[in-house]
């Protein structure tokens, strides 16, 4: 049996002003994601889009404040990146900034 180990911690920090973000949400999850770009040019791109994607559905999810948000995330200890984005109010509509 194979034995996956594609586990990465996404940390959800809620951005109150330009020197100050508190961590809402922490979620642990074992997703492939990351690593589907290979080719070193496009590996920023797909980080900000794959990352985009998963945070749109976790803070939907937890009907999470708008605001902007900073995501990022770490696999084994070691961060991969983060993102900054914008969640609109009342609405599933995001920005990347």
């Amino acid at each position: 049996m194979v034995n996956w180990d594609y586990w990465h911690r996404i940390e959800y920090r809620r951005e109150i002003d330009a020197e100050t973000r508190v961590l809402e949400y922490t979620e642990v999850v074992q997703d492939q994601g990351w690593g589907f770009e290979h080719r070193a040019q496009h590996r920023q791109e797909w980080f900000v889009r794959y990352t985009r994607a998963c945070a749109e559905d976790f803070l939907d999810r937890v009907r999470a404040t708008p605001g902007t948000w900073v995501v990022a995330v770490w696999r084994n200890g070691e961060p991969l990146g983060s993102i900054r984005m914008k969640r609109a109010k009342g609405t599933k509509e995001h920005t990347c900034v």
